[in-house]
């Protein structure tokens, strides 16, 4: 007896079926993950492409600083310099923030940059500016600074911030130059001297002594405050001033008070001996700016604050023929002097007490008595300057929110 052979029809048919099923799965798998890594590989573009925005972004901010918006900042507040967009329709924003606590001026530059399509690249990268002191020693020397004389001054440092001087300070100083500098040996350094070329006479060096060192950067020479010569300085037979001119001259005996403003700008400023000029800057800082000639005799400015940083002389502007400056000390000689275009001279006289002057000094040259008694204060390294930098290795690429 035979055996009956089941039925299987329709078996190949579902077998087809089912392997284009997987076949579909299989290129619908493929077509999807291929477009994914097309999305993924715009998007990383796109992402690169905002990077590149942001940079273009922080080296635009950097290049043409808003120097007016930031200036008028306070610890604490930013400003938005809104969108900006560049060539390749891509754009950047940003935004400045002032982090320092009220000294040298501190800013955070955040830059986001963005592109102009639907997958939306974004990215965001943050840098540091720094204000920079343009008063990083006692005395900085473009060109050489020579000492005359025999006597035992002294250049030494100390910070007002912290106490008044004392001649038993631990602080150091420095002095610098990119010329030579020749000192007399009795004559005492507390810290370091350095020059682009030669030094002599260091045995009252206490610190190092580096010549041949690598020279710094000239001091750039300041603009002059716009809007001409002061106005308003009280005159007498003493004391005479011209604001056409911006000459101010002050007489043997006569006595000249500034008070009132924190800015002045003259094209010269002479103080005979004997005369005298008062800074009174109601608790703030006084720049008494000079376009050509600034003379004072020993004991004739007085500052009383007893703060080096509440009076600084700026040299601004290029005069075809600097002249010499002449500076000097005083029992309320508190003062900075900035003068990178102008040979600078220390005068002494009238007692010791007049040999003494706090602050700091940058000028072209220096021609200086070994009677001087500098005391370089510290608290002008930190003193808010308009001269800034980035600072190196600050970059850094911000996670995306």
């Amino acid at each position: 007896m035979m055996q009956r052979r089941e039925k299987r029809e329709g078996f190949v048919l579902m077998a087809v079926i089912f392997s284009i099923a997987i076949m579909s799965l299989v290129v619908i798998v493929a077509f999807t993950t291929s477009d994914d890594e097309r999305r993924s590989a715009r998007a990383s573009r796109e992402s690169t492409l905002a990077l590149y925005a942001a940079e273009a972004g922080l080296r635009a901010t950097l290049g043409n600083w808003p120097a007016a918006p930031t200036a008028a900042l306070n610890p604490g507040d930013s400003v938005d310099l809104g969108w900006t967009t560049i060539p390749n329709n891509g754009k950047y924003r940003a935004v400045i923030q002032r982090v320092d606590n009220g000294g040298l001026r501190h800013y955070s530059v955040v830059v986001s940059g963005r592109r102009a399509n639907s997958y939306g690249g974004q990215s965001s990268i943050l840098a540091v500016v720094a204000g920079e002191s343009r008063f990083k020693a006692a005395i900085t020397s473009q060109g050489p600074l020579s000492m005359t004389g025999s006597s035992n001054g002294i250049i030494d440092g100390y910070d007002s911030d912290n106490a008044p001087y004392s001649p038993t300070t631990g602080d150091t100083t420095l002095v610098v130059g990119n010329g030579s500098i020749s000192l007399y040996n009795a004559f005492t350094v507390r810290g370091d001297v350095k020059a682009a070329s030669t030094i002599w006479n260091t045995s009252g060096v206490t610190g190092d002594v580096k010549p041949f060192a690598p020279p710094f950067a000239a001091n750039p020479v300041l603009s002059c405050p716009a809007g001409g010569y002061s106005t308003g300085i009280k005159t007498s037979s003493k004391v005479n001033y011209s604001s056409s001119t911006g000459v101010l001259y002050v007489d043997d005996n006569g006595k000249l008070k500034l008070k009132g403003e924190n800015q002045y700008h003259f094209s010269r400023l002479l103080v005979a001996d004997g005369g005298s000029v008062e800074i009174d800057g109601d608790g703030s800082r006084v720049d008494i700016f000079v376009d050509d000639w600034l003379a004072f005799a020993p004991g004739t400015i007085e500052n009383s604050s007893g703060k080096p940083t509440q009076l600084a002389f700026w040299a601004c502007g290029s005069p075809p023929n600097p002249q010499t400056w002449y500076v000097s000390g005083g029992k309320d000689a508190f003062y900075s002097v900035y003068a990178p275009n102008h040979e600078i001279q220390f005068l002494t006289g009238g007692g010791s007490a007049n040999n003494h002057v706090y602050g700091a000094m940058v000028g072209a040259s220096f021609v200086l008595p070994s009677a001087m008694r500098l005391h370089f204060d510290a608290a002008l390294t930190r003193m808010p300057s308009s001269k800034l930098k980035t600072l190196s290795g600050s970059w850094a690429q911000l996670p995306a929110n």
